[in-house]
C-alpha cells in the first residue's frame, strides 16, 4: 500500500450511519465512548455516538499513538465490540478500519493486511461496481425492446390498451432498476430488497414467456426473449447479506 493511498480524507461518512441526534452532540474522547460501550448498561445509542467519535479527527491534545493503539485493539477480531453494529448498519470495526487510514501514514500501515479487502458475509465485496450498472442499463433496455414485442403481440389480439399496458410495464422494469441501482449505491438494503423483488418477478415472468416460446420455436426464442439478462441481473443485484446484529439494548436504569 502506498503512502498517498493511506491519506484519505476523513471517514466522514460515517456520521451519515447514525442518527442526526447523535452526530449533534459533542463527543466525548474515544476511551470514554469505548467504556461505555463495554459497560453492562450499553445500548445502542451508545455504539452510534463511538462509529461518529471514531469518524471524527483526532483531538489537538490527543496523542496520535494513543488513538491508532485503540483503533488497532477495535480491529482486533477477538474483540466483540468490533462487531456491534450501529443504528445505520455500519460496525464498529469498519468505522475503526477508515479512522486508521485518515490517520495516514505511519499509522495506516499498521492496517491488518486481511482488513484491506472488506467483503460481506456473502463472499460479496459491499457496493455497486461497474459492471452491474452497466449490466443493468442493458437489461433494461433489451427488455424494453422486449416490450415491444410484447406489445406487438397484444395489438394482434385485439387487447384494449395494449401500448399502455406494455408502456406502464417498461416503465416499472425501469423504476425498480434504478430503485435497487440505488440502494446499492446508498448501501439501503430496504431498496435494495425492494428492487429485487420486481427483478426476480421479471426474470420469472419472461422465463414464462420463453418457455412455451421456445416449444414453438424448437428452442430458438430462449436467445432472443431477455429472461437470461433479467435472471443475471436479479442475482447480480440480489441484496446484500445483513450485517450482525448488534447485542441486545439494555437500559443503565432497568431493574433486575
Amino acid at each position: 500500500m502506498s503512502q498517498e493511498a493511506l491519506r484519505s480524507a476523513p471517514p466522514s461518512s460515517i456520521a451519515d450511519d447514525v442518527p442526526e441526534s447523535v452526530a449533534e452532540v459533542a463527543s466525548p474522547p474515544l476511551t470514554f465512548l469505548l467504556e461505555e460501550v463495554r459497560s453492562p448498561g450499553m445500548v445502542r445509542a451508545d455504539i452510534d455516538a463511538l462509529i461518529v467519535g471514531l469518524g471524527r479527527p483526532p483531538a489537538p491534545d490527543e496523542p496520535p499513538r494513543e488513538r491508532a493503539d485503540l483503533l488497532l485493539g477495535l480491529l482486533d477480531r477477538s474483540n466483540p465490540v468490533g462487531d456491534y453494529t450501529g443504528s445505520g448498519g455500519m460496525k464498529v470495526r469498519h468505522a475503526a478500519k477508515e479512522a486508521l487510514l485518515a490517520m495516514g501514514y505511519p499509522y495506516a500501515m499498521e492496517l491488518p493486511p486481511e482488513l484491506l479487502e472488506t467483503k460481506g458475509a456473502d463472499g460479496r465485496k459491499p457496493g455497486l461496481s461497474a459492471g452491474n450498472v452497466a449490466l443493468a442499463v442493458v437489461s433494461a433496455l433489451y427488455q424494453s425492446a422486449g416490450m415491444v414485442g410484447v406489445w406487438i403481440l397484444l395489438e394482434y389480439l385485439r387487447m384494449p390498451a395494449a401500448a399502455e399496458v406494455s408502456f406502464g410495464i417498461g416503465s416499472i422494469l425501469w423504476l425498480f432498476t434504478g430503485v435497487s441501482l440505488m440502494g446499492h449505491h446508498s448501501r439501503s438494503r430496504d431498496m435494495q430488497s425492494i428492487g429485487s423483488v420486481v427483478l426476480w418477478a421479471a426474470a420469472v415472468v419472461w422465463i414464462l414467456i420463453a418457455l412455451p416460446l421456445a416449444l414453438l420455436s424448437s428452442g430458438v426464442s430462449l436467445l432472443f426473449v431477455p429472461w437470461h439478462l433479467a435472471l443475471w441481473t436479479a442475482i447480480s443485484l440480489r441484496p446484500e447479506a445483513e450485517t450482525e446484529e448488534a447485542p441486545a439494548k439494555r437500559s443503565a436504569h432497568s431493574s433486575p
